[in-house]
């Protein structure tokens, strides 16, 4: 039993040693700045790479599991309705051939973020300006939103 536990040990230390000379996908001083926003400080770069190393693993299954998940969806899609096996064989035989990309959507990345228990909400309306969404007179520009107190000056005092 102790010659198992040296074995092991000594693959732990050559994969710790290896640690050093790998170049990760995600960045040292990122890993470093979530670690410390986290409240863990090491200067220990074999725990940093190490971290590092777990993050790209968990990035890269979220990615393969929202893949699947895509490939699932536009299966479904294709098999029940316009795009289904006649519409595939119609294209081929027409030499348009089909197109075998793959549509990656939020949705997707959503369920497989649930999977591994990370809730991801979308934000349930987006404006990229203060007008947006907002009712316009005929075709212009939206009205601004009214001021404070309801008065174009500012809405304070009218210093009367």
């Amino acid at each position: 039993m102790d010659r198992s536990r040296a074995t092991d040990r000594d693959e732990v230390e050559r994969f710790l040693a290896t640690l050093s000379d790998y170049q990760p996908t995600v960045p040292d001083a990122l890993v470093t700045y979530y670690l410390s926003r986290a409240g863990f400080v090491t200067s220990d770069q074999r725990v940093i790479r190490l971290i590092g190393l777990a993050a790209q693993k968990f990035i890269a299954d979220v990615g393969n599991d929202a893949l699947a998940q895509a490939r699932l969806r536009m299966a479904a899609e294709s098999a029940g309705g316009r795009g289904g096996k006649a519409a595939r064989q119609g294209a081929v035989a027409t030499g348009l051939g089909v197109d075998t990309r793959v549509t990656l959507t939020t949705d997707d990345l959503e369920k497989a973020l649930r999977e591994y228990g990370v809730p991801l909400h979308k934000p349930p309306y987006y404006a990229d300006s203060v007008t947006a969404g907002l009712p316009t007179d005929g075709g212009g520009p939206a009205k601004a939103p009214p001021t404070k107190g309801g008065a174009k000056g500012g809405g304070g005092a009218s210093g009367h």
